[in-house]
C-alpha cells in the first residue's frame, strides 16, 4: 500500500518547480474551501466546507510532524493523530458473497479530517517506513514513497527532478 494521504498532506504548501516552469511555485496550505477541495480532491469524497478547514489544517500539521519523525528516525508520537481518529466509529454488517456469509466494517466518519486521519493510520500501519524519503535533489523539499523493487528511487519524480539532477551532473563534468 502506498501512503498517498501521508505523502500528499506532507507535501502540501511545499514550493515546487514543475517541469518547464520558469520559477518555483508555492501555494498556501488549505487556504479556503475551494483551494482545499482542489488540493485534496483525489483523497476526499465531497467538497471541503469552511467548517472543515481548522481540523484539516491541524491534520496537515500532524502529518508533517509524523513524516519528519519517520524520516529522521525519531520516536513516533501518534497521540495527536489518534485523537483525531477517535471521532470515527465503525459497525459490522453481514453480507453474502458467493453464497458464503461474511462481515465487514462500515466506517462512520463525522468529518473529512476524521476520515482522512483514520485512512492515514491504516496507511502508516501498512507501509514500510524505510521507503519514505525526501527527494535527493537539494532544491526539492518534496517527500515520496519509494515503490521500486530495488529501493533505489532518488527523486520524487523523473520530471523535473531526475532530469534536472542528471543535467547538472553532465554540465559539471563538461
Amino acid at each position: 500500500m502506498t501512503p498517498e494521504i501521508l505523502v500528499r498532506l506532507a507535501n502540501l504548501g511545499q514550493p515546487r518547480r514543475p517541469g518547464r516552469a520558469p520559477a518555483r511555485l508555492s501555494e498556501s496550505v488549505l487556504a479556503d474551501p475551494v483551494a482545499a477541495t482542489r488540493q485534496l480532491e483525489a483523497l476526499i469524497p465531497r467538497p471541503v466546507r469552511e467548517a472543515d478547514l481548522p481540523a484539516l489544517r491541524h491534520l496537515h500539521q500532524v502529518v508533517v510532524e509524523v513524516a519528519e519523525e519517520l524520516l529522521e528516525g525519531r520516536p513516533l508520537d501518534f497521540g495527536p493523530l489518534n485523537a483525531m481518529i477517535r471521532a470515527s466509529t465503525a459497525h459490522l454488517e453481514l453480507v453474502v458473497v458467493d453464497g458464503s456469509i461474511h462481515y465487514h466494517l462500515v466506517w462512520d466518519d463525522p468529518s473529512i479530517a476524521a476520515g482522512l486521519a483514520r485512512r492515514l493510520a491504516e496507511e502508516i500501519a501498512a507501509m514500510e517506513s524505510s521507503r519514505l524519503r525526501r527527494c535527493a535533489r537539494s532544491e526539492c523539499p518534496l517527500l515520496f514513497y519509494d515503490t521500486t523493487r530495488s529501493r533505489t528511487q532518488r527523486w520524487h519524480a523523473e520530471d523535473p527532478c531526475g532530469w534536472r539532477e542528471r543535467q547538472r551532473h553532465r554540465r559539471a563534468r563538461s
